[in-house]
């Protein structure tokens, strides 16, 4: 791992030859970087740069300085690596000043031929490899001391063939001539492992570490090395990490610590030991990573507080692992080494609070390594992990999986129906998948229905019946198997009121359906006293929603369907019926029905596992809003989204979502039925009175997902008359009706019929005015089209006989669904003219338009005005300041007088030059009026002097 969180991997997927991948989220998705197509034997990341990554092949080492994208080698071949059986063993990288030095560990294949140590420090000016003289050891691990810069220290595990030393290196020092080298006896690795305690340090002579040894041979273990000077002795304690499980030793290849915890992962398994208290007392994973081999372990930063840690491994079911309690439960999360085969998504659970959590588990099989996986996904299958194998399970198949109706509301239990020697088994886990106990079942299970966290019904079959057992304690004890038929069982289904009357249905293999009124004692057929299968088929079954007032339950049977007998979905009400109702004739013929169930609001759904056929409208989901009608109910077909060819097979469903499985593309497919609520109308309003006659607009909210809608208006609440152009069908959200009647009493409603129909809305009605009609305001300001409009617009229309308000929209959508000016009702207003009391936007586009009204009735809306507010006014910025001038000491003396002060700055006026020009010529008119009077005077003095 990188210091920015970055996971780097050597992997060898198929369909592509690169080896080096990179994640970025933790391991949940992977690419292929750096064009690697080679075996790599190690890879290295340093703390200070998160672009720097090192990995080596058997001869060579690369470097990355942008966090993989690209490598260059270092110089090749060090030790003669790559040459005469020399391979890289191990390398590890530290950093000195912002410069790297490499460290490499290398082998002789050969025997009695050895390896080496050998160093490259990028600082020095002449790059190369430089052997630091271990002597005679193949060489299995190097590390450098996470405090080389104050202890210096390089660690080795090297072996002479017969026994292994932990011997170390202090600066450019020989090897054990500062600390003593520990020895392992009568042990030869073929690999080793070095993992440093968070607080070591080698500058007291004294510390510890511990190293993993793989030996190919089941020989090795986990050691706890304690160094010391070169005086005394240092020790490598074998910490045994499988004797709690009888084994004296374990070979092993991933070791992590973290603090006093340790991670060991086994060489020849899957298998992770733990320890937190320093390696003193460990246990093994209660769910193992998934794999056959070469266990790699990497601790995340927060795994002493969070228990996060990932692990790789090799073989059948490899993956990338991860850990988010300690190590106790892994699951894979990438780099997956299984295949869902065609038809190999086996089984779906859905969760019950699906809108809240997004919870999905899936069940799949692998036809290549005949496994079974159970996969979660917490984010509506946008991104899924393993949680659960039929390997680790130790079962031949998972055949089932289902959550408990209480799931989500503080409870995570998950059921599995498994199947081992032909044994049944439930297991149960109750958090969320991570764990699972089980318990045999003493009979085989075929079909269930989960009732609680602990109570489940489960369908078997003897050889000779049907049986029904119940248990309410997950597989503790059950209740004696109720007798169903003589044929193995289909399907088991709960009243939507099964706590008030516990009331189960049951569907058989061969056209039966069996009724229990008493929580399963006993069974009996529909209709009762029957003697013959009523039906043909593997049955599924389920209850409407209303069933506890209209006792209808609805049956489905997977017989395909003839061009001489299309029937194959059924109804029965429970006391009326005295046998099964056809309900869908219609269907096309090659019909299989293989799953059925109903919404709260009673839309029934079924499954058509026939191929889709867009053309012949086949296959895909029948659907019907009106299951329970007396007379026939409508059904649609739906396969919108479905590519041709594609068969579905299972239905699930929550709120409006359902789920199905498509077998030929082996893929889940969702479809939300946004369409199964009503429309709501809006207007005219309910029961409204003193309605126009004349260009009147029926109104409605949009329904998400329809693309067109039929309106009706009646004379009558039940639709029985339905004029001549008074229905219609529009892509609006509004029909504009014909003339109407003076005083009369209407009733509308509205559904959607594109993509598939909804219900009719609610009835609504208005009454119209028995007046004349009232024009519509004809609009004068602003007027249509006009730009650069004050954002405190004048409004102005004119005036309508008989009015007594005016009613005045304005939105910034021709449609007047985002209103910003609403005057209406109490707050009409009461002239032709209005001056807006609030500030709209500028350079935005506005619509409006108002209408007239009475005491009794109101006009036609006018028509839409158009407008667009002014730009908005420049941003006034404020002139520099003056700049200040500083005088040095030797201009402020007398030989210096200051320098002027500036003229004063001139004073622009801010009176416009019409303005002034205008009071100009006004005092040259007083002036000359002033000069006429003087000079009328003046004759008028001489005229009475003469």
């Amino acid at each position: 791992m990188a210091a920015d969180g970055t996971i780097y991997c050597y992997a060898n997927p198929s369909g592509t030859s690169s080896t080096l991948f990179k994640s970025t989220d933790a391991g949940r998705s992977w690419s292929p970087t750096g064009w690697v197509q080679e075996a790599i034997v190690d890879i290295v990341t340093v703390a200070d740069d998160a672009n720097l990554v090192y990995y080596s092949s058997l001869s060579t080492i690369y470097k990355s300085t942008d966090a993989g994208t690209s490598f260059t080698p270092l110089p090749p071949n060090p030790g003669g690596a790559g040459g005469n059986n020399v391979e890289i063993t191990s390398i590890d990288v530290t950093r000195v000043n912002g410069s790297s030095i490499i460290a490499v560990a290398t082998r002789d294949a050969d025997d009695s031929e050895y390896g080496g140590v050998y160093i490259l420090d990028e600082n020095e000016p002449f790059v190369r490899w430089t052997d630091t003289g271990i002597g005679n050891y193949d060489v299995y691990a190097v590390a450098f001391s996470p405090g080389f810069a104050a202890d210096r220290q390089l660690v080795a595990v090297a072996t002479d063939e017969q026994d292994t030393w932990i011997t170390t290196r202090i600066n450019d020092t020989g090897w054990g001539e500062f600390i003593a080298a520990a020895t392992i006896a009568g042990l030869s690795p073929t690999s080793a492992t070095v993992a440093f305690p968070d607080n070591h340090s080698a500058t007291s002579g004294d510390y510890a570490l511990f190293v993993a040894i793989d030996t190919g041979n089941d020989g090795g273990d986990v050691f706890l090395v304690n160094g010391a000077w070169a005086s005394g002795s240092s020790t490598a304690t074998d910490l045994n990490i499988g004797t709690t499980y009888s084994l004296s030793s374990v070979d092993v290849t991933g070791l992590a610590v973290s603090g006093t915890s340790l991670l060991a992962g086994a060489a020849d398994s899957a298998q992770v030991y733990i320890s937190h208290d320093g390696g003193i007392n460990w246990a093994r994973s209660s769910k193992a990573p998934t794999g056959q081999y070469k266990t790699y372990l990497l601790m995340a930063p927060d795994f002493t507080g969070q228990g996060t840690a990932y692990a790789v491994t090799s073989g059948t079911e490899s993956a990338f692992s991860y850990t988010a309690d300690g190590g106790v439960t892994w699951s894979q999360v990438g780099l997956i080494d299984a295949r869902i085969s065609q038809n190999g998504i086996i089984d779906l659970a859905v969760s019950p609070t699906y809108d809240q959590d997004n919870s999905l588990f899936m069940l799949t099989f692998d036809g290549v390594y005949l496994e079974h996986s159970l996969w979660r996904s917490q984010n509506g299958g946008a991104r899924w992990e393993r949680v659960l194998t039929s390997t680790q399970a130790g079962n031949d198949s998972i055949k089932l999986v289902e959550l408990s109706p209480q799931y989500g509301s503080g409870s995570q239990v998950v059921f599995l129906i498994t199947t081992s020697g032909g044994n049944s088994a439930i297991w149960k886990s109750t958090d969320n998948g991570d764990t699972f106990t089980h318990r045999e079942a003493p009979f085989s299970i075929d079909t269930w229905a989960v009732v609680n966290d602990d109570s489940l019904f489960l369908g078997s079959y003897d050889g000779s019946h049907g049986l029904v057992y119940g248990t309410i304690n997950s597989g503790f004890f059950y209740s004696p198997g109720a007798v169903t038929g003589s044929q193995p069982l289909k399907s088991i289904a709960l009243s939507p009121g099964y706590e008030q009357d516990r009331t189960l249905l049951a569907g058989n293999t061969n056209g039966w359906v069996y009724l229990s009124q008493d929580n399963g004692t006993s069974f009996n057929p529909l209709p009762p006293y029957t003697i013959s299968p009523p039906l043909t088929g593997n049955i599924t079954v389920t209850f409407d929603p209303k069933f506890s007032s209209n006792k209808v339950i609805y049956a489905a049977s997977d017989s395909q369907a003839t061009t001489g007998n299309r029937e194959r979905l059924y109804r029965f009400i429970i006391g009326q019926s005295n046998t099964w109702e056809d309900i869908n004739s219609a269907l096309p013929a090659g019909s299989i029905l293989s799953q059925l169930t109903a919404s709260a609001d009673g839309t029934l759904y079924t499954i058509n596992s026939q191929q889709t056929d867009a053309a012949g409208r086949k296959g895909g989901m029948e659907r019907s809003l009106n299951p329970a009608y007396p007379l026939d109910p409508t059904f649609e077909t739906v396969i919108r989204g479905l590519a041709d060819g594609a068969t579905l097979n299972g239905l699930w469903l929550r709120g409006s979502q359902l789920w199905s499985i498509d077998t030929t593309n082996t893929g889940l497919v969702t479809y939300i039925d946004s369409l199964a609520r009503p429309v709501t109308l809006t207007s005219p309003a309910e029961a409204a009175s003193g309605v126009g006659i004349e260009n009147i607009d029926l109104e409605w909210e949009r329904l998400e997902g329809a693309t067109e809608y039929q309106w009706q208006l009646g004379y009558d609440a039940d639709f029985s008359t339905v004029a001549t152009g008074f229905e219609g069908n529009t892509g609006k959200s509004s029909a504009r009706l014909p003339a109407l009647e003076k005083a009369r009493t209407y009733y509308w409603r509205v559904r959607a019929t594109q993509p598939v129909l909804s219900p009719w809305s609610a009835q609504w009605s208005f009454t119209t005015s028995p007046a004349s009609t009232i024009i519509a305001p004809e609009l004068y300001n602003p007027k249509a089209g006009a730009d650069g409009v004050p954002i405190e617009p004048v409004f102005r229309w004119n005036a309508v006989a008989g009015a007594n308000s005016y009613e005045l929209l304005v939105s910034t959508d021709a449609s007047f669904s985002n209103l910003i000016i609403v005057k209406s009702g109490d707050s009409a207003l009461p002239a032709t003219a209005w001056q807006s009391d609030i500030s709209l936007d500028y350079n935005t586009t506005y619509y409006w338009k108002v209408r007239a009204s009475t005491a009794s009735s109101h006009s036609t809306w006018s028509a839409v005005g158009i407008f667009v507010t002014s730009q908005p006014p420049p941003t006034k910025t404020s002139p520099p300041p003056e700049p200040t001038v500083t005088a040095s000491p030797q201009q402020l003396t007398p030989s210096s007088p200051p320098p002027s002060p500036p003229p004063p700055p001139l004073i622009q006026s801010a009176i416009p030059d019409w303005a002034i020009y205008l009071v100009g010529a006004l005092l040259l008119s007083v002036v000359l009026l002033l000069i006429t009077v003087l000079v009328l005077v003046l004759k008028i003095k001489r005229f009475n002097a003469g």
